[in-house]
């Protein structure tokens, strides 16, 4: 009876568990990428000023969706970390 060396297995384990991490990344990236607008999440939650839908904080952050200095900026609550809408930011 033949079974499969260790190393092989462990081989395996591990290009398991990273393809399994790059999808996952992959997903939130593309689910980033999707988001709405700020004006149409403001009209589509009838807000007059930015909030969280999930949770109505105030409190939000912004990102670069490829860097830090990225103009499109990605928004998600600080307090629940629902991704909210994206914008362009307006070069200084």
């Amino acid at each position: 009876m033949s079974s499969i060396p260790f190393p092989i297995l462990f081989l395996f384990l591990l290009f398991g568990t990273m393809w399994f991490l790059l999808r996952a990344h992959q997903r939130k990236e593309a689910a980033k990428r999707k988001l709405p607008q700020r004006e149409a999440y403001l009209a589509a939650h009838a807000l007059a000023a930015p909030a969280c839908h999930a949770c109505g904080a105030t409190e939000l952050k912004d990102e670069g969706l490829n860097s830090g200095a990225d103009a499109r900026r990605i928004v998600s609550c600080t307090k629940c970390g629902q991704l909210l809408f994206q914008f362009t930011q307006d070069a200084a």
